[in-house]
């Protein structure tokens, strides 16, 4: 099973992979988990990944546009049935 995680902190999740279940899941081959840092995927000199929200508002979104060609780069298409995408 393949797990890839888009963030904008990889390094946060070295540790908890590195412990209990998910170490010996990822040591025996069952599991293989990859971080991507979704700023990899800018285009402008300050890496930007989040944006006001659209109407105003307080707060921040992430653009669409990091995501989706993070996505391409995996490989990752809406159409493949074995494919599942989990957002938190």
């Amino acid at each position: 099973m393949r797990f890839d995680l888009l963030t904008i902190f990889p390094g946060f999740f070295l540790s908890p992979l590195e412990y209990g279940i998910l170490r010996r899941a990822r040591t025996s081959g069952q599991v293989e988990v990859a971080t991507h840092d979704l700023r990899d995927f800018t285009h402008d000199r300050h890496r930007t990944v989040d944006d006001r929200p659209f109407g105003g508002g307080e707060g921040m979104v992430l653009k669409a546009e990091p995501i989706f060609e993070a996505f391409a780069t995996l490989g990752v298409a809406a159409k493949k049935s074995e494919t599942r995408i989990v957002r938190l």
